[in-house]
């Protein structure tokens, strides 16, 4: 059982001065709710309030069984269950969860019985995750799906899942990118009309991309949105066999017309598509010929030049040859890195920004017309420097006047000699704000060469 203790009516989260909940709460349930409903939408059950509806168990079982596509076993207590029985009813949940790889931290059957919302969000949000997009890895979801957009969407400043996606042309645009020509208009698209472009764009997607609404235009257009309730969303396009993830499919099919991929997974397993697709975007792959890919030992090694030839191109793989090479391995990382290399020629990189997408910004005249797109980052070449294994190092960026970048908002990739990425908190890695950028710092704790993307 877990120790934590629900408040009551709020679930543990703190109402504002009012008694009301904070509004990215209400805009999280009412997400996370439609969400859950379109998982039981075979079985025409549904759930309307979070605290309440699953405080017995039954319907926690009837989403666990229909994501997980099987029975769970033992009696399920269905009529006017006791307090022991729906905590029983609540355990064999759980119970099915945690033993299908899915990490429930401090989220106990009392908390779901006694209503506590805080919880009860986290354990969808659980599912989601792995249900949903489809990740047990340990690089973020968010990472993995930015990087994407971002590599799809390079005309976008694209810096987060909140603000970002506000004003509707975000989501129009990756709807074009999905099927060209839903909203070809996408450009022209007036920033301040938030709530009319969401809408329309939610309904292009429900009815050409089968993307469910599962959010509103209200709630998608509002300055409260939550990254949570549009990274749920925005999933449904990223998952395996959804439209963008058709989409970028098709555009890696095009760049190697005489090769079959089925796939994001287990066709990028041996190296060979990876080290094919980067010679059809213009780079090198030194000694692909003599490259083994029938040999599984050889995999790794296969995989490793064809993330140098990328890496020379300017791309940077979240995920390295080991996560690549896994049977197991999930489409995100993998996604990813195609989307970028697919959009080598059409988009080139800058020398200093390997594994990032430049960064454009919208600017508006008096008027309110927007202007050229301009890059907020000025051009510099490549930086390389030294430091003592286990001092800091510390590296100086410069923002372009006027670009307002968040330095909370930059994401920090650092990589070592095998193309491994390296947690951020095993480096102590800081981000700090400066006059003119940021400092970005961290404590290398081996030697030998780092890459900071």
């Amino acid at each position: 059982m877990s120790s934590i203790q629900s408040s009551s009516g709020s679930g543990g989260i703190k109402a504002t001065e009012g008694g009301e909940r904070p509004k990215w709460i209400t805009i999280q349930m009412n997400t996370f709710t439609n969400w859950l409903n379109q998982q039981l939408l075979p079985g025409r059950l549904r759930i309307s309030n979070l605290e309440t509806d699953l405080s017995d168990g039954v319907l926690l079982i009837q989403v666990v069984e229909t994501l997980q596509k099987r029975i769970c076993t033992g009696k399920i207590y269905r009529q006017n269950p006791t307090e022991i029985q729906k905590l029983m009813n609540v355990q064999m949940a759980l119970d099915a969860l945690r033993e299908d790889r899915v990490k429930l931290v401090n989220i106990g059957s009392q908390d779901i019985v006694e209503g506590n919302l805080k919880l009860i969000l986290g354990l969808i949000w659980c599912l989601i995750q792995r249900y949903q997009i489809a990740t047990h890895s340990k690089i973020p979801p968010k990472k993995l799906i930015m990087a994407y957009l971002q590599s799809i969407l390079p005309e976008i400043k694209l810096t987060n899942f909140r603000t970002a996606w506000n004003d509707g042309i975000a989501i129009s645009a990756l709807i074009d990118y999905c099927q060209p020509g839903l909203i070809p208009e996408w450009r022209n698209l007036n920033s301040k009309n938030g709530y009319a472009n969401c809408a329309k764009a939610l309904s292009i997607a429900e009815r050409h991309l089968n993307i469910p609404a599962i959010i509103s235009a209200e709630h998608l257009s509002s300055d409260e949105l939550d990254e949570l309730s549009s990274i749920t969303y925005l999933s449904y396009f990223v998952k395996r066999g959804g439209p963008a993830y058709k989409a970028t499919l098709e555009n890696v099919r095009k760049l190697l017309p005489d090769v079959r991929i089925n796939d994001f997974e287990r066709s990028f397993n041996d190296g060979y598509l990876l080290a094919r697709l980067v010679e059809a975007v213009g780079g090198t792959v030194p000694a692909f010929n003599k490259m083994i890919f029938d040999d599984p030992s050889y995999w790794g090694h296969n995989v490793a030049r064809g993330l140098d030839g990328a890496l020379e191109l300017g791309i940077a793989s979240l995920i390295g040859p080991d996560d690549i090479t896994d049977l197991d391995v999930e489409h995100l990382g993998v996604l990813a890195l195609a989307a970028a290399l697919c959009s080598v020629n059409e988009h080139p990189q800058t020398p200093h920004l390997k594994g990032q997408k430049p960064v454009y910004q919208k600017e508006e005249d008096e008027e309110g017309e927007e202007q050229a797109l301009k890059s907020p980052i000025s051009e510099s070449p490549p930086i390389t420097t030294t430091c003592f294994q286990n001092q800091q190092l510390n590296l100086d960026l410069a923002f372009a006047e006027g670009s307002n970048v968040n330095v909370n908002d930059i994401d920090v990739i650092i990589l070592n000699s095998d193309n491994q990425v390296l947690q951020n908190h095993l480096l102590d890695v800081k981000k700090i704000s400066t006059d003119k950028g940021a400092v970005i710092s961290f404590i290398p704790k081996n030697a030998g060469k780092y890459r900071v993307c």
